[in-house]
């Protein structure tokens, strides 16, 4: 990891990770950023109704901020 980047407010965080590949006795170095979005339950539910989906049920995980959803097919 090269260098991460948090925001609350954009719901996203930033890391920027090195990946580097040996062939043929030569090295290729790329620099890739790797952005994780998170959205609040109704964000994620109107999501889900887009891509025509429901969350037909969410399961919280005791002491964390997560929640699990069982999605189906609207309709």
């Amino acid at each position: 990891m090269l260098s991460e980047e948090r925001s609350d407010s954009a719901r996203t965080q930033t890391t920027v990770l090195r990946y580097e590949r040996y062939r043929d006795g030569e090295s290729t170095i790329v620099d890739r950023p790797w952005v994780l979005h998170w959205y609040t339950r109704s964000g994620f539910e109107s999501l889900a109704a887009a891509a025509g989906l429901i969350a037909v049920s969410a399961l919280e995980t005791p002491g964390a901020s997560d929640l699990q959803f069982r999605l189906q097919a609207a309709g």
